[in-house]
């Protein structure tokens, strides 16, 4: 503890502290080498943006609009899926699946898992031309409105519009589509959380960048190629058959899993494996040619047998000790190291074609080591660092992809899909046994189930967070055709969202089949976002404080239940957690940790006289905010008994700190 403020102290400066603030919002203001572009920080702070000069590269148009939308509070709310919910499998489910607008999903995990994720993977749309991607928001910006917020022309406000609204599939309409939500997406990190993002050629270059601004170029930590077909015919003038792992960190305070090399070789058992694992057999301890050392060349005796360097007589080998040669066989280890090796079982006569060996042992988890004091055994697990060759493997390919769906469906349900075994290694890298990965392009829920999988065949508790768009399909489309058929015949929403939710239930089903004994989380919390529809935005916009009438219907076409679900996130609980309901001299209030809801009309002074005694009474009962709907509660003077009581309360001798808010 005091060292590592020692060492900290010797690496501070002056501006160290505000040098921090600025690398944690303004990476791309900080170059490979560590120096700061002062420069690049004008430009990113100044008052006006001039959108004639954005252009392709990092000065894309619409760039100064995609980082309003990331500014921008969604308007959504967050409704459960109750029937699914309540089931027994996902009644206490810590895996969420939200169908949504990722944007809007990524502002809502925002407010309860800021700083929490510790791994992301996205396969976002490449921008191939036929892979359906056209820019498209619903943010009904004027021409005017986007004048004042970004300090842009009329001519520039224009050509943002043109672009947001006219169904663009342009690099500037797919930069501009992919900013917000990485910028989004870089707070969820932990500090050491780090984020994979599948792309192809069309857009790599172009995202490469894009990262560099969002997670700073210093975050870099790999491109791996993977590979998409092993063989295929392409009337191209190169065969296409690989696509790319891009692979960023939020800070230097990352560290990857590295391979395992059990299994590779390391077959062997004896009576250390307890302690040192199996073992592979090295080669011999001697070689046929190698840079001779009359040291390395003596006679060893081994159950009552001779052996010499090159298996010679005596005589021959004290006359090559003679000769001392630049080149015949000697042993590799030195005497010392040798009686060592033997005596501690890394040692072993093996007979060969020319007659007995001498062999060593590589153990998976032990080796040899010299220090001051001489030779000891060393136990450490054995591995290496994972190649940006990895995912070279056939077993990553999209050939695997279709298996893994072709065991789950009978029909092919879905073109783009990646493999479990992608999302495996993935996750092995980054994630431990217990830490949540997000998926914010779920299409059909291979991570979901790629983190079921691990935790089955090693006991983990990941959690997983999978967001996906609920498009509309369509048996008009080709590429839609058999997945729509398929919702259709299975009565489910023919949306895309449903076929990762169908996937993720049947890979749980086959998982607990093949694992009928262990106790693993297969469930998930389903919620839909909702944008109130225009009959509510009216009401709201229409209701009137002063009126003194409650409008029930309000929170009616609301639902108590996504209130309920969209201020517990908003106040830092997440999507997992439950509120109590309370009863208050017949009211229901809804009771979590630090709140207390009041949702619906009919708080009389009854229940506030009931709430006094609860505090008073029960001493674990200590919700330090009380917050209400406000349309159930127009009446000033509702409002004013509870203040009048609360400061009661903050006044007595329990000394309480109670917020009392109102929200519309």
């Amino acid at each position: 503890m005091i060292k590592d403020s020692i060492q900290q102290n010797e690496n501070t400066t002056p501006n160290s502290k505000q040098l921090a603030v600025l690398k944690e919002h303004f990476p791309a203001c900080f170059k490979s080498d560590g120096s700061f572009d002062v420069e690049r920080l004008k430009a990113e702070i100044a008052g006006t943006t001039n959108v004639v000069q954005e252009g392709y590269e990092l000065k894309f148009l619409g760039k100064s609009y995609a980082k309003l939308l990331a500014s921008t509070e969604t308007t959504t709310v967050i409704q459960p899926n109750e029937a699914h919910n309540s089931l027994p499998e996902n009644a206490n489910s810590e895996n969420i699946y939200i169908s949504g607008d990722n944007l809007d999903g990524l502002k809502h995990l925002l407010k309860s898992y800021n700083g929490a994720i510790k791994c992301i993977y996205i396969d976002p749309p490449y921008n191939t031309g036929s892979d359906g991607f056209v820019y498209a928001d619903n943010f009904n910006y004027t021409k005017d409105t986007l004048q004042e917020k970004l300090s842009v022309s009329e001519e520039e406000a224009e050509r943002i519009l043109d672009l947001t609204k006219r169904g663009s599939a342009s690099h500037s309409a797919w930069l501009m589509f992919m900013y917000s939500r990485l910028l989004l997406a870089k707070d969820l990190l932990k500090d050491d959380g780090v984020i994979f993002i599948s792309i192809d050629d069309n857009e790599q270059a172009n995202l490469k960048l894009l990262c560099d601004d969002v997670f700073g170029e210093e975050n870099f930590v790999a491109e791996f190629a993977r590979i998409t077909k092993k063989a295929g015919k392409t009337t191209e003038l190169i065969a296409d058959n690989n696509d790319y792992l891009l692979c960023y960190r939020r800070t230097d305070d990352v560290e990857l899993n590295k391979n395992s090399l059990e299994g590779q070789g390391y077959v062997l058992e004896d009576e250390f494996v307890e302690e040192r694992g199996p073992y592979k057999l090295s080669q011999t301890l001697d070689y046929d040619s190698i840079q001779y050392s009359a040291s390395l060349d003596y006679e060893i005796e081994l159950n009552g047998e001779i052996f010499r360097p090159g298996n010679v007589t005596k005589e021959q080998m004290l006359e090559r000790q003679k000769r001392n040669p630049k080149s015949d066989s000697c042993w590799r280890w030195s005497r010392d190291l040798f009686d060592f090796g033997n005596q501690n079982g890394f040692v072993v006569v093996k007979e060969g074609k020319n007659g007995k060996r001498i062999y060593t042992k590589t153990y998976l988890n032990a080796t040899i080591r010299k220090n001051a004091k001489g030779y000891f055994v060393e136990n450490f697990e054995r591995n290496k660092a994972t190649s940006t060759l990895e995912f070279l493997d056939n077993k990553y390919s999209n050939d695997n992809s279709r298996k893994d769906l072709s065991k789950l469906f009978d029909v092919k349900v879905f073109d783009y899909s990646k493999p479990v075994s992608l999302l495996e290694k993935i996750v092995t890298l980054v994630a431990s046994d217990s830490d949540t990965v997000l998926d914010f392009f779920s299409g059909s829920g291979t991570t979901a189930h790629a983190v079921m999988k691990l935790n089955a065949d090693d006991g983990g508790n990941r959690k997983y967070i999978s967001v996906q768009l609920p498009e509309v399909l369509s048996p008009d489309v080709d590429s839609q055709k058999i997945a729509y058929e398929f919702l259709k015949e299975n009565n489910l929403p023919t949306s895309l969202d449903y076929i990762g939710i169908e996937r993720i239930k049947r890979a749980a089903a086959k998982i607990k089949e093949e694992h009928p004994d262990k106790e693993m989380d297969l469930g998930f919390k389903h919620y839909i976002l909702q944008e109130p529809n225009q009959n509510t935005l009216d009401k709201l916009d229409s209701f009137d404080k002063a009126s003194l009438l409650a409008d029930t219907t309000i929170m009616e076409e609301f639902g108590k239940p996504t209130i309920l679900a969209t201020w517990l996130n908003a106040d830092g609980y997440g999507l997992t957690v439950q509120a109590e309901a309370i009863d208050l001299a017949g009211y229901t209030a809804y009771y979590c940790q630090k709140h207390l809801y009041l949702i619906d009309p009919g708080f009389t002074l009854e229940s506030m006289k009931a709430l006094l005694s609860k505090y008073d009474a029960e001493g674990h009962f200590n919700p330090e905010n009380m917050v209400l709907f406000g349309y159930s509660f127009p009446d000033w003077s509702i409002n004013e008994m509870i203040e009048k009581n609360l400061r009661i309360l903050n006044d007595g001798e329990k000394n309480l700190k109670i917020n009392f808010t109102v929200r519309y």
